[in-house]
Order: structure tokens, then sequence, then C-alpha cells
């Protein structure tokens, strides 16, 4: 029960202070990856460890069956709480209650989560296929994408089998030669990184706990790194200006769809004025927090092994 109560102490910092000590380390847009990386942890740490909790409070529940008065005792003694066998079969009850609960919420979290997951999946799929159906008997445009008809300038990629770039016919218009190629780029990029995959999660979890920042804003940075990101592989190949280009030809108002990755869907200003004026590194900063993310669940563990006495139980 102590690791739990380490491992619920430990999500529970993160998901408070999380969110403010991220959005300072990765507001610039420096190493986009290494900081969609970061938040990537912090949410996944949080998930895992009530993951974890949730397991080990029924494990405990099951072995400590009868006893559970004092594994209560036990587990609050080291911080000073006022718990001492006498409570008999009520307390066993409230323990068993309890176990109940966090599993029965974490059951549902997950069903939540999946749930929304998979209807995002099935609104790219059938986007996909709607967009292959109305571009039926055209040509297939530059690097095999899907051309629809459409005076608005819009160029996205929907995950899949198989992926798919969708670029109007409104985009192809505005786009000279060079900033369509670093356009394309820039959505298989998005693919090539599972961005969809990413944001899909993240999406499912900001809409089942909404009131939690860590998971809403979270949302919100890991959408705009991804942009960044894939900014990044364009401009490694045709140059930040061209980049620059295809992004203000694009930065009207567009035909995008809830799943789908659009090359001007999201902060078009502070990108440009990232590839304008890149940013100073940040790498050893984000390493550093990502580390003491990744590390957060295994250092309580570690407590626990080595008999720390800030989480200890021992049973009489």
């Amino acid at each position: 029960m102590s690791l739990a109560a380490c491992l619920l102490a430990y999500s529970m910092v993160v998901a408070v202070l999380g969110p403010p000590l991220l959005t300072r380390a990765t507001r610039s847009g420096a190493a986009p990856r290494l900081a969609m990386a970061a938040w990537s942890a912090a949410m996944g740490s949080v998930v895992l460890s009530w993951a974890l909790a949730g397991v080990l409070l029924t494990a405990d529940l099951v072995r400590g069956w009868g006893r559970l008065d004092q594994l209560l005792a036990a587990c609050f003694a080291t911080l000073q709480a006022a718990a001492v066998g006498g409570y008999g079969g009520f307390l066993q009850a409230v323990i068993a209650v309890v176990t109940a609960t966090t599993v029965l919420a974490l059951a549902v979290l997950a069903v939540r989560v999946g749930a929304g997951v998979r209807r995002a999946h099935v609104h790219s799929r059938r986007h996909a296929e709607a967009a292959v159906l109305a571009a039926r008997g055209a040509a297939r445009g530059p690097g095999g994408s899907v051309v629809l008809e459409v005076e608005q300038r819009s160029v996205y990629c929907l995950a899949g089998r198989p992926a798919t770039i969708v670029i109007t016919s409104g985009a192809l218009a505005a786009l000279a030669d060079d900033q369509l190629a670093a356009v394309l780029d820039h959505e298989h990029a998005h693919l090539a990184g599972r961005h969809h995959q990413l944001l899909g999660l993240a999406r499912a979890l900001a809409r089942t706990l909404p009131g939690m920042r860590l998971f809403t804003e979270g949302t919100v940075e890991l959408a705009r790194l991804a942009e960044m990101r894939a900014d990044d592989a364009a401009a490694q190949r045709h140059g930040g200006d061209t980049v620059v280009g295809a992004l203000l030809a694009l930065a009207a108002p567009g035909l995008v769809p809830a799943p789908a990755l659009g090359a001007a869907g999201v902060g078009v200003a502070d990108r440009v004025e990232r590839l304008l004026f890149p940013p100073a590194s940040a790498r050893l900063r984000l390493a550093v927090l990502l580390g003491g993310l990744l590390v957060g669940p295994v250092i309580a563990t570690a407590l626990v092994i080595t008999q720390s006495p800030l989480c200890i139980t021992t049973l009489g």
C-alpha cells in the first residue's frame, strides 16, 4: 500500500507542477521532438502511476484480507497518522470500497480513452475514404495526394491504411512548386512521426479528464509542437524561407477536419517567427526535465525496496 501511496503522490506532483514547468520549458519551440517527449512522458507517467497504484491496491486487498486494520495502521504510521487496530470489519469494508472505487475509476478511464481513440480513428478513416471518393476520376495530385475541387486553401493528412494527404485546388493554385514540395514533406513528417496517434490519445485523455491541466494544456502544446517538428523536417530539405512562404500562402481559414493535421492549422504566427528567428537550444534543460519525469516511478519503487522511512510498510 505504501508503494501505491508513493505512486499516487508522484502523480499528484506531476499533475500539479508539470503544466507550468513544461509550458515554460517548451514555449519557445526549441527541440520540438524532445519537447513532445517531455509532455508525453508527463502524461504517460501519471496514467501509468494510477494504473500501477490500482493494481497494487488490489493486490494488498487480496493479500491482507482479514488484517487490513494492521496494514492501514502500518501504512500510515510512517506519516504519523492516528490509525491503530480496533477498527475491525468496518475498516476492512472501507478499504475494500476505496480499492474497488479506485479500480473501477481506472477501468472507466481506460474504456473512455480507448473509445475516444477508436472514434478518432474511425472518423479519420471515413474522411479519407470520402476524400478519395470525392476525387474519383480525377488524376492524383503531387506525391499521390488526393485533390479536392475546393476554393479554400488547405493541405492536411489523415492517418490510416493507406495514409492520405488531401490538397484542395485552392491550395494548389496558391503554392509555388517549391512551397508545395515543402508542404508535402511537412505532412509526410506528421505521418512518419505518428503524430495522429499521439494527439488522438492526448485528446481522448483531455476529454475524459477535462479538469486536469496536464492533459488539456498538454494536448494543445503537443499539437503546436507537432506542427513545429513537421516544419523543421520540411525546412531541412527546402529551407526555412520556403516553409514560411508556404505557411503564409495557406494562412487563410481552410477546410481541416478534426482528426487531420494541416500544414497551417495551428499557431501559424508563432511558427513563422520561430522559423525566421530560431530560438536558443534548450536540449539540456528538456533532457533533464524528461529524465526527471521518467525516473519518478522508479524512485518511488526504490524507496519501498530500500525500506526508506518515506515509504515503508510493515505488518506485525
